[in-house]
């Protein structure tokens, strides 16, 4: 890989993980974090490379803003991704189940981080995370068991507005919910048909759905050391 494309490429990750973490500009991350502004936006724009030191910095501070992100990721990209299932199919992790009320019990509340892991019939981007539907807790906008696929790294929840998409509050509590704006700069209303409106919600982390998988079209891995049990 070239000096130029792997810049570029650092870059789109760190600006991805910025917005995810809730900064409208490069100005608005360096000014709230005290990081120079002029390198800040040299790496964000590719114009540097980002160093092992400033890669650890940025990834750090994303961290406490509920980005899914490690200096590892962001200098190199994600080079964890799953292999294909033995029938070619695309593999990825299931990270959450959606309760009553669109409430999403995290794979961290389980040993291993993953509930489990599945096959998809369709290709999808490396660092896609799946959340399953329990029973009819989202219906009718959700059959029982269909599959949420969203980004780990996540987007600014301004651009979401109006879509439903997994999110986590200030709270560190997550819900699979539509965006609405709220009545106060920087909060949002999460809106879902089973549950009463969750007004003014502050979200740290926010993705909307890339995709969903009916129930009938993915299919349960093994994983080792055992298997993955909803």
């Amino acid at each position: 890989m070239s000096d130029r494309r792997l810049r570029v490429e650092q870059g789109e990750r760190l600006r991805l993980s910025r917005l995810a973490a809730g900064y409208r500009s490069a100005r608005d991350a360096a000014l709230q974090n005290a990081w120079p502004e002029s390198t800040y936006r040299a790496h964000e724009t590719g114009i540097r490379t980002i160093g092992q030191d400033d890669a650890e910095r940025y990834a750090a501070q994303f961290r406490r803003c509920g980005v899914a992100v490690t200096a590892k990721g962001l200098l190199f990209g994600d080079d964890d991704a799953e292999p294909p299932s033995p029938d070619g199919r695309q593999v990825v992790a299931v990270k959450g189940v959606v309760s009553a009320g669109g409430l999403i019990a995290t794979g961290d509340e389980h040993e291993g981080g993953d509930l489990v892991r599945i096959a998809i019939p369709f290709p999808v981007a490396h660092g896609t995370v799946a959340f399953r539907v329990a029973g009819s807790s989202m219906y009718p906008k959700y059959e029982p068991d269909d599959v949420v696929l969203c980004s780990a790294i996540g987007e600014g929840p301004e651009t979401l507005i109006g879509r439903y998409a997994a999110v986590t509050t200030a709270e560190g509590d997550r819900f699979l919910k539509k965006i609405l704006r709220g009545s106060r700069r920087g909060t949002y209303h999460l809106e879902s048909h089973n549950a009463p409106l969750m007004p003014d919600c502050r979200l740290i982390w926010a993705s909307g759905i890339i995709s969903t998988v009916h129930a009938q079209h993915w299919r349960r891995l093994a994983i080792q050391g055992g298997t993955g049990v909803f």
